[in-house]
């Protein structure tokens, strides 16, 4: 991982809670170049009249006579370089050429101000899920349209003035060119817009370096005001955002682990539930990044703040420590907001990431192993942990600092999740 952001990112993005819709004011710069009239030595040093162009032939030349110099063109006479021009899909663009085609967009798309609602396109996948069709914009003649509903993928379609319609599977000038395979059924198009070019790195407030480009297709209610944390825009590319969530599962966790307490008040299961949300309650913060397209809809960004999304050679998979993304639907990384330093002990790590793992006094591993010992029908004994010190040993739980004041990255092994139905 890198841990620089572009330079050219602008923090300016979104309204926080993301319920209203927005069109992309696709903005176009002109450069000017100055050009100023060159002039002859003589005139600058001293503006008399030109002498003579040819000396007399009688005259013979002063030995201190020096020829008037030949009038060079200034240095402003040099031609402004040609704007650089850039098409076809690259996926291997840089960010600089990604920032150039998000504000200099040249494949014609305009968005809406506000979506307007529509009838479903013709020919979609009649088990392709969807409540809604949405008019978005409009290129060359077509109509931009995207459907909305529960569990319905983004999904981006023109039609054309005679009907026919198309999926953009690869809206993005750096996504390779589609396969052929699309969610709606509908064939797959060749085009892209360049309003929504984004760079391969960003790095965030709290120090999560991420490659925005690498995202998922689960609709986030950004644009149906989403009641819950509030959004924090983080930067804006042409006509596209990325916006910052964090929320802590209080009231959840309450209703998670309270569910069997009262007919069950001494159940072991129970209690070291009941434990670990006291703890996770007061220091766990969930955090995921989105992209926010220019209709107000949103995915979300693909996090990896510990490098461990590969698995293991041993084959095991690190989650976040609450796993709110084990169903695929949002992807989280989880912060401990109050994580001791000396709590930590450091290792090697992945991908340039330092890994540490807990000491014999982290209160927050402990209550994850107590609730993984109790409740995880016996994974961590098959995974050779039979107490406190084996679950430090054998790395059940690791974790990285972020930034200044935000706290530290962890990731608990799968086997010890929060969620063992995952």
């Amino acid at each position: 991982m890198t841990d620089d952001a572009p330079d050219e990112t602008t923090a300016t993005g979104p309204e926080p809670g993301g319920s209203r819709k927005r069109a992309v004011l696709i903005a176009a710069a002109a450069a000017a170049a100055v050009v100023a009239l060159g002039v002859t030595a003589w005139a600058i040093t001293s503006g008399s009249p030109a002498p003579a162009a040819t000396p007399s032939a009688s005259a013979s030349p002063s030995a201190s006579a020096t020829p008037s110099p030949t009038p060079t063109p200034s240095a402003s006479f040099t031609p402004s370089p040609e704007p650089v021009s850039y098409e076809g899909r690259n996926p291997g663009m840089s960010d600089e050429e990604a920032l150039y085609r998000a504000e200099h967009p040249a494949t014609g798309e305009v968005w809406l101000d506000e979506p307007v609602e529509v009838e479903a396109p013709t020919g979609v996948d009649p088990y392709f899920r969807v409540d809604q069709w949405w008019h978005v914009g409009d290129r060359d003649g077509s109509r931009i349209l995207v459907p909305s509903g529960f569990l319905t993928p983004l999904s981006i379609v023109e039609v054309a003035p005679d009907g026919a319609a198309r999926e953009l599977s690869s809206p993005l000038p750096s996504d390779p060119a589609p396969s052929g395979d699309t969610a709606t059924g509908l064939p797959a198009s060749e085009a892209y817009y360049d309003s929504l070019s984004l760079p391969a790195t960003l790095t965030g407030p709290d120090g999560l370096t991420m490659d925005p480009r690498e995202r998922g297709t689960s609709v986030a209610g950004l644009a149906d005001g989403f009641e819950g944390p509030e959004y924090t825009p983080v930067a804006t590319y042409g006509a596209i955002s990325v916006v910052r969530r964090a929320s802590r599962w209080d009231d959840s966790h309450g209703t998670y682990y309270a569910q069997d307490a009262a007919p069950h008040p001494a159940d072991p299961r129970v209690v070291a539930g009941l434990e670990l949300g006291l703890v996770v309650a007061d220091r766990v913060e969930n955090v995921n990044y989105f992209l926010e397209y220019p209709f107000g809809f949103g995915v979300e960004i693909v996090l990896d703040p510990l490098g461990t999304d590969e698995p293991a050679a041993d084959g095991r998979v690190y989650r976040d420590m609450l796993d709110q993304g084990c169903a695929n639907v949002m992807e989280y990384a989880s912060l401990d907001t109050r994580a001791d330093p000396a709590e930590w002990i450091p290792v090697e790590g992945s991908h340039g990431v330092p890994w540490y793992t807990p000491t014999s006094d982290n209160d927050l591993a402990h209550a994850f192993y107590d609730f993984a010992a109790t409740n995880t029908l016996g994974w961590l004994a098959d995974a050779g942990v039979h107490s406190f010190e084996d679950y430090r040993e054998q790395r059940m739980m690791l974790g990285t600092p972020a930034a200044d004041g935000y706290g530290w990255w962890v990731v608990v092994d799968g086997r010890a999740s929060v969620r063992v139905a995952c």
